[in-house]
């Protein structure tokens, strides 16, 4: 996979997915692809000129840099050793800016384990994790079904919190289990009935505006903090 930008790669050079290749426009030259020259040095990771990286990215919003990674951090959900007590799961969010969006949003609550489906959405895309801001690269990510996953993690004691905007309950009445998923749909349809039916708690996000919905990542954003300032407590 290609994927570009100054932060996904300077993110990538200092996590456990280091790229196997980094690319650097012959004509940009700056302190920042510098320092990502450097630090791609000192790990023996090749860096190749190239007078056009457009071409390799399929994009012109590279920054100068791209890199090459044979695989992301993908774990099978069924063969591994589960050492968190929270995860996040999508359901459905297919557009890459949002699948990226929200990403980031987990990373930075500490939320390290994201499951998703690709049949349903958008999958690790070159947009999503240049969108993520390399966020993508600090997770452990598990690419399942959702139905088998949520089966898993119930056999792990784990209760299934759903965010529904038709909750009769809002975020701030939730006393949060030990072992959680959060579950996070799409912004036209939310998460689907087959998930839905499976879930211990459902909620609502209480919406004071004339605007009736939020966006996906803004959405999580607002769960997260409720649930990191619960659980700090």
């Amino acid at each position: 996979m290609i994927y570009y930008g100054i932060n996904p790669v300077f993110e990538s050079l200092n996590s456990n997915n280091l790229p196997d290749t980094i690319y650097t426009a012959a004509s940009k030259d700056s302190s920042t692809i510098n320092s990502i020259i450097r630090i791609a040095e000192k790990k023996n990771i090749p860096v190749i000129r190239k007078l056009d990286l457009k071409k390799l990215c399929q994009s012109d919003n590279h920054q100068g840099v791209c890199a090459h990674i044979a695989s992301l951090n993908e774990h099978n959900l069924f063969q591994t050793e589960i050492s968190t007590n929270r995860f996040i799961m999508f359901d459905g969010i297919q557009d890459p800016h949002n699948f990226g969006a929200a990403l980031r949003v987990c990373e930075v609550f500490g939320f390290k384990h994201v499951i998703f489906h690709k049949g349903n959405s958008s999958g690790l895309t070159s947009t999503a994790i240049k969108v993520s801001s390399g966020a993508a690269f600090h997770l452990n990510l598990y690419q399942t079904n959702l139905n088998s996953a949520i089966k898993r993690l119930k056999h792990l004691n784990f209760q299934i919190c759903i965010l529904d905007n038709n909750s009769e309950q809002s975020i701030y009445e939730i006393t949060f289990p030990k072992k959680i998923c959060f579950v996070i749909g799409s912004e036209n349809k939310g998460v689907r009935f087959s998930i839905k039916r499976k879930s211990d708690i459902t909620m609502k996000i209480p919406l004071l505006g004339k605007v009736d919905s939020l966006n996906v990542s803004c959405a999580l954003s607002a769960v997260l903090s409720v649930y990191t300032g619960f659980a700090s407590e």
